[in-house]
């Protein structure tokens, strides 16, 4: 007794704990919609289950080690992973064995592992929603807008739901409109979940068998070749609402172009670009995020500027107002192997939505400019020219981590962008860096490391972090691009110039969304926006608004002149002047940084020859 006392006492004063064992957990996905709608074929494709449990679609582990198998041939793919019990992690499901535009588009999904093996429901891809198997009701809406512009009357017509759950035509339920407000609805509470409901709308003025049947031609909802209707059933009450054959009635169709530009001369003073011999593309939902559409992908290169590639998209019948999500991809890259394995940029900054995608919204208009770009969001600016070293020290706090034994563990800083890689020499994408290991001197739990950067070098920083734990590599939950850290070290002397010593703010531990500054403290860069000739004076709204912490502010100058633009508080003092220099004549937009001040209400204020104009902004940290 007296030395199972004494042991027990030494595993308490060491800390001492053993590692669990791994549970295996089971995922499942139904892919019977995706092969009704022709865009996954069993024979020839692979679904495959990428996640923060397994380095998502870089290696090591092998991407064919997270191919799904169905054994039974039913639609639903399954694959057993051994994982670390009482954790949380992202993932989701992806068609191929790369990022090819096949994954699924809303977003991560999250599973919590507990402490012994489990299964997950399946659901549907794209889809996530689990199903069990049991009766579930279905809430059936259509939008007949578009056909009362015609020849439906909602008065005196009828509207019926017909598919395979109906006999077609031979028992079509009726759907009606208690509110008249032109959307009939109809509830069908004899599925059951995991099945698929077929089916179409029609309209007619007496019975089904006698009317005017709908024809959609597109939407993911849709699969030849009589273009029916397809949808996933759910556990309990689904509801599905939709146009009649798919159009919004309410949008705005419109031809146009899209005159897209980046500029690589961060990349060839880094010597990762060579203008002579390498070349760019974009990549996006207009082109289905690949090279097969050369006069919607390859980028031409300016020969009076050889590091800039600009190129005109054509857009036909596109919504007015809708989102085009794109980035830039880097063909043949020189002087490092890195961009050869990826080729994409990791754009940060306030000019990307939150999965790292450049928005462009679509306007309809023939000459349409999207504001120049910048490799992955690095300007020239934010160069660490040769010859100059600067540091930076991270530190988060590890103490609110369930699982992390400080006398064994080691935390880890994990760099998350391409161009990092490829400028301090390593040779392929993983997410298993270990090489910026953190310690924690006076045992507060605060883990710190300091960064050294020998120019040429950049300033900004996509990361995450993580901690070994028995020889695994435990990173922060959702440990993908979209949700990572981004910060800069301080440069309020301008250009090129890099405050000493900085610490960044401190981070804490999250599996929720981490702080991402859009510029460093103090910088400023006013960018000519080149519209063209400038008649009038004018201050525009500044975008986003609210904003944390930065902020565009764009103005126009018809002359010449010394322009004041300055941020004032409510009580009327003077709080950052951003500009105060001699101009041309132009328009022009500029970063607002406001790191340094705290959440409320300002204005910005703009003096330029005889005008003067302000507007109200709101900074909500």
């Amino acid at each position: 007794m007296k030395k199972l006392f004494a042991l027990l006492s030494v595993m308490l004063i060491f800390g001492w704990a053993t590692t669990p064992a791994q549970v295996n957990v089971t995922f499942q996905v139904d892919m019977s919609v995706k092969i009704a709608t022709g865009t996954f074929n069993p024979a020839t494709d692979v679904v495959t289950c990428p996640g923060a449990f397994n380095n998502w679609l870089n290696e090591p582990p092998a991407n064919t080690d997270k191919v799904m198998t169905d054994a039974n041939n039913d639609s639903v793919y399954t694959i057993t992973i051994a994982m670390n019990p009482n954790q949380s992690y992202e993932y989701k499901f992806n068609i191929g064995l790369g990022w090819d535009g096949k994954d699924e588009t809303h977003g991560n999904r999250s599973v919590t592992v507990g402490a012994s093996d489990m299964t997950v429901d399946p659901s549907f891809f794209n889809d996530y929603t689990p199903y069990t198997g049991v009766t579930s009701t279905i809430n059936f809406n259509v939008d007949m807008h578009l056909p009362a512009q015609g020849s439906f009357n909602p008065g005196t017509n009828h509207v019926y739901i017909a598919g395979s759950f109906t006999d077609w035509q031979n028992a079509a339920l009726e759907m009606f409109d208690a509110d008249n407000d032109t959307i009939y609805t109809l509830d069908v509470n004899t599925l059951t979940s995991g099945g698929l409901a077929i089916y179409k709308f029609v309209w007619s003025t007496g019975a089904a068998s006698t009317g005017s049947w709908e024809s959609p031609t597109e939407g993911d909802d849709i699969f030849p070749p009589d273009n029916n209707r397809i949808y996933g059933i759910h556990d309990g009450v689904d509801t599905v609402s939709r146009y009649w054959n798919n159009t919004n009635p309410n949008v705005t169709l419109a031809d146009g172009n899209i005159f897209f530009s980046v500029d690589m001369s961060v990349l060839e003073e880094l010597g990762l670009f060579n203008p002579d011999a390498d070349s760019v593309q974009i990549r996006g939902s207009f082109n289905g995020w690949g090279p097969n559409e050369p006069e919607k992908s390859l980028l031409n290169q300016d020969p009076a500027n050889p590091v800039l590639w600009t190129l005109n998209v054509p857009f036909v019948q596109n919504v007015v107002g809708g989102t085009q999500a794109y980035k830039f991809f880097l063909k043949n890259p020189s002087g490092n192997p890195q961009y050869s394995n990826t080729g994409w940029e990791v754009p940060i900054g306030n000019t990307i939505t939150s999965d790292r995608n450049r928005p462009a919204i679509f306007e309809g208009d023939p000459n349409q400019v999207v504001p120049l770009a910048y490799f992955e969001n690095i300007h020239p600016d934010w160069v660490i020219p040769t010859g100059t070293t600067v540091q930076a020290e991270f530190n988060v706090d590890m103490s609110v981590v369930t699982g992390f034994v400080p006398a064994t563990d080691t935390v880890y800083w994990i760099p998350r962008q391409p161009l990092f890689l490829a400028v301090h020499g390593f040779t392929e994408w993983t997410t298993n860096i270990r090489a910026y290991p953190l310690t924690d001197a006076n045992s507060d739990m605060i883990y710190t490391f300091t960064l050294t950067l020998n120019g040429p070098d950049f300033n900004g920083f996509l990361y995450n972090y993580a901690y070994s734990s028995a020889g695994e590599l435990v990173p922060e939950p959702d440990n993908s691009q979209g949700n990572a850290r981004v910060r800069f070290i301080g440069q309020t002397g301008g250009a090129r110039t890099f405050d000493q010593p900085w610490s960044m703010p401190q981070d804490v531990w999250t599996d929720g969304d981490k702080p991402e500054e859009t510029a460093p403290s103090g910088w400023v860069s006013v960018r000519e926006l080149g519209d063209g000739l400038v008649k009038s004076y004018s201050l525009e709204q500044n975008y986003p608004n609210p904003f944390n912490p930065s902020t565009t502010l764009r103005f126009t100058l018809p002359q010449a002149g010394n322009v004041n633009l300055s941020v004032y508080n409510l009580l009327g003092e003077k709080v950052a002047e951003v500009l105060n220099q001699e101009m041309t004549s132009g328009s022009f937009e500029v970063v607002f940084n406001g790191s340094n001040l705290s959440s409320g209400v300002y204005f910005y204020t703009i003096k330029a020859n005889s005008f003067s104009a302000s507007k109200k902004m709101i900074l909500m940290k």
